[in-house]
């Protein structure tokens, strides 16, 4: 079913085996800016795509022409206060007309949504602003500076490690962090605080798409044989953190695999619900 308001290679330069999961070192002193963050985002068409989903305006445009389909892990309640995943990026992913938000993840009543957004030939890290702004607040490009600072080599692919957390329950403050391997410390990429707009009382982390097409989607192409993936996800559940798994999340599909316009489209729950993979 498709929503009509949905709420959305190589081994770094670090010694990280390569099918290892980097463990994140102990929680140093945050706050020091994530290094390349900018203001906005170059992905314009994209970000306004995000906008037109997360407030139905999308499903106005011709189902032929334009789809929205989501899978992934969903979580209900206000309980969650907090969310914590290592997400693949890829450098080399070019996604041209097409939109693929993936992974993303939010909080409920949380004011940042942590996306990792592919559109236009750009590779973009994205903190979306849900209380204020309602738009990229900041963004980050996956370049050469973000792979050498905030990624390494998970199941044999680039991954960050991001975190998404009420930072003050009085004013409704929500911090996205990135851990920065390089300094052995979490960065923070955006802080908000105010009355979250999405109107969606869930959390989730998910692989999203935004497409064209009538059986292939050209994010379907670009993919290729890559694998989009969120492992070792954790939710801060009534104060405390704790790995995703059956009892306190959901694994929800939006549509059938025909819907994502993607032929052979794997979505896979690797371990339940902690880690997630998509691939062709």
């Amino acid at each position: 079913m498709r929503k009509t308001l949905s709420v959305l290679a190589a081994a770094v330069f670090l010694s990280v085996p390569a099918t290892s999961v980097a463990t994140a070192a102990p929680m140093a002193v945050e706050g020091t800016a994530v290094v390349g963050a900018v203001d906005g985002t170059t992905q314009v068409a994209a970000a306004d795509r995000f906008r037109e989903i997360r407030t139905g305006h999308a499903a106005r445009r011709a189902p032929d022409v334009n789809i929205h389909d989501d899978w992934g892990v969903y979580t209900g309640g206000s309980a969650v206060t907090g969310q914590d995943a290592i997400q693949s990026a890829y450098s080399d992913l070019t996604v041209s007309g097409d939109t693929l938000y993936a992974p993303t993840m939010k909080a409920p009543r949380s004011c940042v949504e942590l996306v990792t957004a592919y559109n236009n030939g750009a590779k973009q890290v994205w903190a979306w602003d849900w209380c204020v702004g309602v738009n990229v607040a900041k963004s980050v490009n996956i370049d050469a500076t973000f792979r050498t600072t905030y990624v390494a080599s998970v199941n044999g692919h680039d991954s960050y490690h991001g975190k998404v957390e009420q930072t003050d329950a009085g004013t409704n403050t929500w911090t996205a962090s990135l851990f920065n391997y390089r300094a052995n410390r979490w960065d923070t990429l955006y802080t908000q605080r105010g009355t979250d707009q999405s109107q969606d009382n869930r959390s989730w982390n998910i692989f999203e798409i935004y497409a064209g097409g009538s059986t292939t989607a050209a994010y379907c192409t670009a993919l290729g044989s890559r694998t989009i993936e969120s492992s070792s996800y954790k939710i801060k559940l009534n104060g405390s953190w704790q790995a995703a798994g059956t009892g306190n999340t959901s694994v929800i599909s939006n549509s059938s695999t025909a819907n994502f316009l993607c032929p052979n489209l794997s979505r896979t729950v690797v371990h339940a619900n902690d880690q997630w993979q998509v691939h062709r």
